[in-house]
């Protein structure tokens, strides 16, 4: 281990903890893909890698981060979780702080990581596990002077004052919901109370970073299709923290069955309900969609068979197509295949050269194969996207299943008569905890 690792002990924990962790998601691009990649570092070169996920960090590039587990050991019995009481065939282990703090400090030194995120199991006593990753960020910080980035994991039910402390500790700190309501949470985590132990603890974190600790901001994490919660279940809660506890964002984890688990409902498709959940949460964050706007079926679902982007396009007829050479940013933003920066790219150049093809949007970095049905140019339609008879048939199609919006049910004959179901008087809403932060979006 080059140095870094001086004993067989310290190997075989950073190990299981770092292996423990991996279903935590402490940023974008610091996670397990959804296609069973690792997500991690791989250097036949250099073993140490299988510890350390690469992640992008606004203004910082793409860099190192080890994921661990201040420990495994866990009174829970979660049925989602591997670390979980009942689960007698894992072996229990745990660093003290400064012993993890040492481990990873001797990472920084050779360059090999520039943050760390801190998990854990939550013992058998919950401050004192909370207590024990509060105090390794305390040693990196102070001890060690570590600047870098810095994720803590806030336990449910953890003291405020154990929550006030992390948040002068690190950059980021996240309180996973796991799942939207407490009769979906009592299904796969009985030991958890929704309400006390979670969303008091958020709003808690929230009205501490908006007093400026030294914390930007806070997220969750929802596993998906471990009990049977819907989308809408989903995304009514994913809208509400974010308005009303100054959420960042929330991350969809696709739930992957473990041994010895038995789910008494269908849990298939959980992969593509977690890309169409990402694909709708970026229409609430960041192209002015509210969660009135989104589309879903009698069940509760989002539509497996088209993105939530294009399922609003869809069944409202009545906008469709967008003039690009006149249309507001805010509703260029509404049509397919168009993005936050192609938006205000098409804007820009229209001031001193209007658009009258595909060519020329394709240019400014919209995918035109999605938008050509939805757009015109001064009035007009290229030929082989024109009439009407694409849109009509993709509107009959989707309104020949029950569907609903996320405030009533889905009315074909309203929006067929030109009423729209849409509140024009609400103008693109940014939600508290994603003020003046910067939001990553394709073009």
């Amino acid at each position: 281990m080059v140095g870094i690792i001086k004993t067989p002990d310290i190997e075989n924990k950073l190990d299981i903890l770092a292996a423990s962790a991996r279903y935590d998601v402490c940023l974008a691009s610091c996670s397990s893909n959804s296609h069973g990649g690792s997500g991690r570092i791989h250097d036949p070169k250099n073993p140490i890698t299988r510890w350390i996920y690469p992640a992008h960090i606004p203004g910082r590039g793409k860099v190192g981060i080890l994921k661990v587990l201040q420990t495994n050991v866990c009174k829970n019995n979660c049925s989602y979780c591997t670390l979980s009481a009942h689960r007698d065939r894992i072996k229990r282990v745990s660093f003290a702080p400064h012993e993890l703090a040492e481990i990873f400090i001797k990472f920084v030194q050779r360059r090999l990581v520039h943050g760390i995120f801190i998990s854990s199991g939550v013992g058998f006593n919950i401050d004192s596990a909370m207590e024990k990753m509060v105090r390794t960020a305390e040693i990196l910080r102070n001890k060690h002077n570590f600047k870098g980035y810095i994720h803590l994991k806030i336990l449910p039910g953890a003291s405020f004052n154990l929550i006030e402390h992390a948040t002068h500790l690190a950059d980021r700190i996240s309180i996973n919901l796991e799942a939207p309501t407490r009769k979906h949470l009592n299904t796969i985590a009985p030991d958890k109370n929704f309400v006390t132990d979670l969303i008091m603890r958020m709003k808690w974190a929230g009205d501490l970073i908006q007093k400026k600790s030294y914390t930007k901001s806070h997220t969750t994490q929802f596993v998906v299709g471990a009990s049977d919660e819907t989308d809408f279940d989903i995304l009514k809660t994913v809208d509400w923290i974010y308005r009303e506890a100054y959420v960042f964002r929330a991350y969809y984890s696709a739930f992957q069955p473990v041994e010895n688990v038995y789910c008494s409902f269908d849990n298939n498709n959980t992969l593509l309900r977690e890309h169409r959940l990402y694909q709708s949460d970026f229409l609430l964050r960041g192209y002015g969609f509210r969660f009135h706007d989104l589309i879903f079926d009698k069940n509760g679902d989002l539509p497996k068979n088209v993105d939530p982007k294009t399922a609003y396009a869809m069944m409202h007829p009545e906008i469709f197509p967008i003039d690009i050479n006149h249309a507001e940013e805010k509703e260029l933003l509404k049509v397919p295949g168009i993005g936050p920066l192609s938006a205000q790219r098409i804007v820009k150049t229209r001031r001193k050269n209007p658009f009258h093809n595909l060519n020329e949007l394709k240019r400014v970095g919209a995918i035109v194969k999605w938008a050509a049905s939805y757009i015109e140019f001064s009035g007009k339609q290229e030929k082989q996207t024109k009439p009407g008879y694409i849109q009509q048939w993709l509107f009959d199609e989707m309104s020949s299943v029950q569907w609903r919006t996320g405030f009533e049910p889905y009315q074909k004959e309203k929006i067929a008569s030109g009423m729209s179901l849409i509140d024009n008087n609400l103008e693109p809403y940014e939600y508290p905890g994603q003020k003046g932060k910067r939001l990553i979006f394709a073009p």
